[in-house]
């Protein structure tokens, strides 16, 4: 899947929000809102790195190749995921990264060792929802 992204470095939290704001107007002022798919990407695990030193990418999905204003661009891996559609409130999504031991054991989900895709499709959003991915075997 092709994308664009904007990237943060830093301590995962509030500071992630601030930069999905500021990639939601970049996307706007490119034309590309409507309709729209944002991901994102966890990339690092602050039990591993260090927690200043983790990278967070916000991005679209999209084939074009040319904008206004310069933006990161790559193609992301393709793979197999568990899919689970949360209510998008910061307490509910807290909660399952809370509990994601207990759910990957009880569904018996054989995870790779890739990051975790936060999804935002606006058909959702709309209606107060957003997913988490899983990759899995």
């Amino acid at each position: 899947t092709k994308v664009v992204y904007f990237r943060r470095v830093g301590t995962y939290g509030v500071e992630n929000m601030v930069l999905m704001q500021s990639f939601k107007q970049w996307i706007k002022t490119e034309g590309l809102f409507q309709g729209s798919t944002i991901l994102g990407i966890a990339l690092d695990n602050p039990q591993i790195i260090h927690a200043k030193n983790c990278r967070y990418d916000v991005c679209l999905i999209t084939d074009k190749t040319s904008f206004k204003n310069s933006v990161q661009q790559r193609t992301l891996t393709a793979g197999n995921y568990a899919v689970f559609k949360l209510a998008h409130t910061e307490k509910v999504i807290n909660e399952f990264y809370t509990n994601i031991t207990k759910t990957i054991n009880k569904d018996q989900l054989k995870v790779l060792n890739r990051p975790i895709i936060e999804r935002y499709q606006q058909k959702f959003i709309d209606n107060g929802y957003c997913e988490i991915l899983i990759p899995v075997k």
